[in-house]
């Protein structure tokens, strides 16, 4: 399905936000301009408001960092789901009653549709653009309308780890403990599961998902599904990394399935009904030995899908407690 056919296949500007400025009414003196906060991105360094009140994201998971930090967003873009205000399950609770507006509801095609116009109507004082592919263009248009922060310099676009989203947006908050608070609870909960099973340790696996017919998608290791197993003491192949490149995901063909007969091998079919049984029906997977001794497992439930592919701070714990079990059982064999 389109959802998760997201490709990495993908200057400078500093936009400061002077608010406050006037007359004191008592001895006209003029208040100070409101301060900022400088943060470093993958396409510069921007100035940000100390305070931002009225926050947009952009990126297809943006929602779920931001909502993490109690920070609710008066704009979100939908990825896929069908979910009230574009906000999955997991991050209900975190969204409360508010009803940020949603841009491209149900329109995802796997390449940026960034709504400027929208955006530009709700006023916003800060944008975050982390999980998507923002060109140079497309990030100056967005810091025309408000400072603007992108993904970490570091990674390539759709392989930033989960970790880095949030001190990215701990930063830009100036919520640094927040932010590490966030990621030690998460990361306690991936060492305490790896502990617990040890069988996981060096075991070779990967992550495929269904594409057009006669052809699958093998994500990458830098991609938030990959990550989340090695960070339990999975290992992906070199030759899936060096396939993969910087992309988040690569496209093979029915006869290279081969390079998929690992020690455990993760189908995410759960977006869409049936995904998993005409996977099965491949004589070539069938010929697998992963999948003659049952060492493959199939993530067909659309929420726990949902939260393997968002691979967020909110959506990891969901994950972790409904895979592993299923993990340990196919490392078993």
């Amino acid at each position: 399905m389109a959802f998760n056919s997201v490709r990495a296949v993908a200057g400078i500007a500093a936009f400061g936000l002077v608010l406050g400025v006037g007359a004191c009414a008592s001895d006209a003196e003029e208040k100070p301009a409101t301060e900022t906060r400088s943060v470093v991105h993958k396409l510069g360094t921007t100035e940000v408001p100390v305070d931002p009140e009225r926050i947009v994201t952009v990126g297809y998971s943006d929602q779920d960092t931001l909502l993490a930090f109690a920070e609710v967003p008066v704009g979100v873009t939908d990825w896929y789901g069908d979910y009230p205000y574009a906000t999955w399950p997991w991050a209900q609770d975190a969204l409360g009653d508010a009803q940020p507006e949603v841009f491209n509801r149900g329109q995802f095609t796997g390449q940026a549709n960034i709504a400027y116009e929208q955006i530009a109507a709700l006023q916003p004082d800060l944008i975050m653009a982390q999980y998507i592919d923002v060109s140079s263009d497309a990030y100056s248009r967005l810091s025309e309308i408000a400072p603007t922060v992108t993904g970490s310099p570091d990674y390539p676009d759709f392989g930033m780890p989960w970790q880095e989203s949030v001190r990215l947006v701990g930063d830009t908050l100036g919520q640094s403990d927040k932010a590490a608070e966030l990621v030690s609870d998460v990361d306690a909960e991936l060492t305490a599961q790896r502990q617990a099973h040890p069988e996981f340790e060096g075991k070779t696996v990967a992550v495929a998902e269904a594409g057009e017919p006669g052809s699958f998608w093998v994500r990458s290791p830098n991609d938030q599904r990959s990550r989340l197993l090695t960070s339990l003491g999975f290992v992906i192949p070199q030759q899936i990394a060096d396939l993969a490149g910087d992309q988040d995901a690569f496209q093979i063909s029915t006869e290279q399935l081969g390079m998929l007969d690992l020690d455990v091998l993760v189908w995410n079919t759960g977006s869409s009904v049936g995904t998993s049984d005409q996977v099965k029906a491949v004589p070539t997977y069938q010929a697998l030995n992963v999948a003659r001794d049952g060492r493959a497992i199939f993530v067909d439930d659309p929420i726990v899908s949902g939260a393997l592919t968002w691979g967020t701070v909110l959506s990891l714990p969901f994950a972790i407690d409904a895979l592993v079990p299923q993990l340990a059982e196919a490392a078993s064999k």
